[in-house]
C-alpha cells in the first residue's frame, strides 16, 4: 500500500472511530427535557447579555443547533419578532416534540424544529445568526461543525457559540459528592467522545475552523441556594447512568456521590460554583 493510500485509511479509521465514540452523554427524552429547563434558568442572563451585544433585532434568520428543548430558540423568536425566523435543530425526537408543543401552546408564528444530526447539518449562507450553547464539548469534531456553521452564515451575520470548562468548578467548604462529579463528568464525557474543557479551546476552534479572530467573553453562574446550585447536582443525577456503564464508578458509588452532593446543594451556608461558560462570535463582512 502506498504511503497516501496508507494515509488516507488511517484518516478513514480515525473519523469512523470517533463517529462510532461520540454519543450524548446526558439523559435525554423527557427527563433531559426538565433538565435544560433548569439549565436555561441559571444560564439565560448571559445569553441574553451576549445576543444584546451581537444586536439580536427584528427581521434576523437563525438558526440554533443542538436546540434541546427550545429555551433558547424561543427566546430568539421573541427577539426576532415576526419578521424574523428562528429554526431549532436537535436529534432528539422527544425534545423536540416537547418544544414545538410548548411553541404552539405560546402562540409562536416564526419558529420551527428540524431533526438533525449535526455531524451532518449544513447550510448555503442563509442566516444572519447561527448559534449552539453547550454543544460543542459533546463533540469529537467540533472544528468541523464550526466551518459548516460559518458556511451557514450570510453577509453581516455573526456565528455564536457558548460552551463550558469544567476545570472552572469549584465548591465551599470541600464536599465528597462535589468531588466526585468534578473527577467523572471529564473522564465520561471522554469515553462519550467529547471534551470537558471545550470552552477555553473555542478561540483556537474559530481560528482553526478558517474563521475571522473571533471576539470572547466569560461567564460563571456562583450562587450559595437555588437553580445555580441544583444544576450541577442535576448534571451529576442524568450521567449516572453512562458512569455506572463505562466502569467508572459502581452504582453504589454514584448514588453515595448523588446524597452528599444534594445535601450540600441544598445548604445555604454552601457555595457553588458552576463551570466556567466562554462565548465566542465572530461575524462575516458584508461583501
Amino acid at each position: 500500500m502506498s504511503e497516501t493510500a496508507a494515509s488516507a485509511v488511517s484518516a478513514i479509521t480515525a473519523f469512523i472511530i470517533a463517529t462510532l465514540q461520540e454519543r450524548y452523554v446526558i439523559r435525554g427524552g423527557r427527563e433531559g427535557f426538565e433538565r435544560l429547563k433548569l439549565l436555561h434558568r441559571v444560564l439565560w442572563p448571559a445569553t441574553c447579555a451576549l445576543f444584546d451585544l451581537l444586536d439580536v433585532r427584528p427581521g434576523m434568520r437563525c438558526a440554533d443547533l443542538g436546540c434541546g428543548g427550545g429555551e433558547v430558540t424561543l427566546e430568539l423568536a421573541r427577539l426576532v419578532g415576526a419578521d424574523g425566523h428562528v429554526t431549532g435543530f436537535d436529534r432528539d425526537e422527544v425534545k423536540l416534540e416537547l418544544a414545538r408543543a410548548n411553541s404552539e401552546e405560546q402562540g409562536f408564528a416564526n419558529v420551527d424544529f428540524s431533526a438533525a444530526d449535526v455531524n451532518e447539518w449544513s447550510g448555503s449562507g442563509e442566516y444572519d445568526l447561527v448559534y449552539c450553547r453547550m454543544l460543542l464539548q459533546h463533540l469529537s469534531r467540533p472544528v468541523d461543525l464550526l466551518g459548516r456553521m460559518w458556511a451557514a452564515v450570510g453577509p453581516d451575520g455573526i456565528l455564536a457559540v457558548e460552551d463550558a470548562d469544567f476545570d472552572g468548578l469549584f465548591c465551599d467548604p470541600p464536599n465528597e459528592g462535589f468531588a466526585f462529579f468534578a473527577r467523572t463528568y471529564p473522564l465520561v464525557l471522554a469515553r462519550y467522545g467529547g471534551d470537558s474543557t471545550a470552552g477555553r479551546k473555542l478561540y483556537r476552534y474559530f481560528l482553526d475552523a478558517g474563521l475571522p479572530p473571533p471576539q470572547l467573553r466569560l461567564a460563571q453562574p456562583v450562587g450559595t441556594e437555588g437553580d445555580s446550585k441544583l444544576l450541577v447536582v442535576s448534571t451529576l443525577e442524568a450521567t449516572a447512568g453512562p458512569i455506572v456503564a463505562e466502569g467508572i464508578a459502581s452504582q453504589a458509588e454514584v448514588d453515595a456521590a448523588i446524597e452528599s452532593f444534594t445535601a450540600f446543594a441544598e445548604d445555604p451556608t454552601t457555595l457553588l460554583g458552576n463551570p466556567r461558560i466562554f462565548q465566542c462570535w465572530s461575524r462575516r463582512a458584508v461583501g
